[in-house]
């Protein structure tokens, strides 16, 4: 099956049974307040989405910058009243104005509107609105990917580059899943994650420890960090 672009072939539906409602509709009504969550993102989620400029070095042209913010607009947004504001008002929030004649920037900056969209925004409203009952969350962003020669080096860590890390790959070598010069760094990146990951599965809170940067943010009400988080269990 060939999903429309920016679309997914197979999601969720509401059904009534495994989905009983709209999610959005279901966390207002509180049905998940019983659970805490570990929510994330990667910082160029959308790379797939700029695949066919990937091996270009001087990034993208203005004309394709234009056309593909069209694009877009016209797959996700089939209403015609308001899309040329909504056009001109997304190029205008990503273009960098301080460089803007720079390909590479140009690229970069699209990048960024597929991630924001398709990933940053909704994540966020999910992470805001199950903090505004008060209830546990964490939120993540990784920025790592490991070294293989079939990323350009310009390329951030994309949808999926987490897994590997989550599942301690680099302590094992690459494999055909995951062709990828795993370093040292990466293999305690690894451990380090394995252990935010499995101390919240077994007590809903991420690990802290020396030189790991904190334990990420526990948020509650209104999306501020929260003071009835408890304190995180350190690394061992």
């Amino acid at each position: 099956v060939q999903p429309a672009r920016y679309h997914v072939a197979f999601g969720p539906v509401v059904d009534g049974d495994v989905v009983p409602d709209d999610p959005e509709i279901l966390m207002q009504q509180g049905e998940f307040l019983n659970y805490d969550i570990l929510i994330g993102v990667n910082q160029g989620e959308g790379l797939k989405f700029v695949e066919d400029s990937l091996e270009s070095e001087d990034g993208i042209s203005a004309s394709y910058f234009d056309f593909t913010v069209s694009n877009f607009v016209d797959n996700l947004y089939g209403y015609p009243e308001g899309k040329d504001i909504l056009r001109e008002t997304i190029k205008f929030m990503y273009t960098d104005w301080a460089d803007r004649d720079n390909g590479e920037m140009r690229r970069k900056t699209l990048l960024a509107l597929f991630t924001d969209h398709q990933w940053v925004a909704p994540a966020v409203a999910t992470a805001k609105l199950h903090a505004e009952y008060q209830s546990p969350v964490y939120f993540y962003t990784f920025y790592h990917h490991c070294q293989t020669d079939a990323r350009p080096e310009w390329a951030d860590a994309a949808h999926g580059d987490e897994i590997p890390y989550v599942f301690g790959v680099p302590m094992v070598g690459a494999t055909d899943l995951f062709p990828c010069n795993f370093s040292k760094n990466d293999v305690m990146l690894s451990a380090v994650v394995m252990t935010y990951w499995t101390n919240f599965a077994k007590t809903g809170w991420v690990g802290s420890g020396e030189g790991m940067g904190g334990g990420g943010r526990c948020l509650c009400g209104g999306g501020t960090p929260s003071t009835r988080c408890p304190p995180c269990p350190r690394v061992p």
